[in-house]
């Protein structure tokens, strides 16, 4: 599964007819101890990832997806205004060893 998949997750007309254009082609992956990087929305989901942020392009709207921790099955969550800060870095555990291979 891709990140972009996760816009297919809740009902996808209803996203297209809120928003018709093309989705932002980077997004905001966390982990559970709240390291984030920042992934191409055609990259597989990497396994340590347990919530997304994904944007459109126009609107400032962020969606964010998160994992859920019985089932494994992605929901959206959340629905806010706002843009994604792109940026790589494990900002509550600076020193530990990162999960994702981009911030290693």
């Amino acid at each position: 599964m891709k990140y972009r998949d996760l816009f297919t997750l809740t009902s996808r007309e209803a996203l297209e007819n809120l928003h018709p254009l093309e989705p932002k082609q980077e997004c905001l992956i966390w982990s559970e101890n709240h390291e984030h990087a920042v992934a191409a929305i055609d990259d597989e989901i990497h396994p340590q990832a347990k919530r997304v942020w994904l944007e459109f392009e126009g609107p400032d709207i962020i969606y964010a997806y998160e994992k859920h921790w019985k089932t494994g099955d992605w929901e959206l969550v959340e629905r806010k205004k706002g843009n994604i800060p792109l940026v790589n870095n494990n900002p509550f555990k600076p020193d530990s060893e990162s999960v994702f291979v981009v911030n290693k």
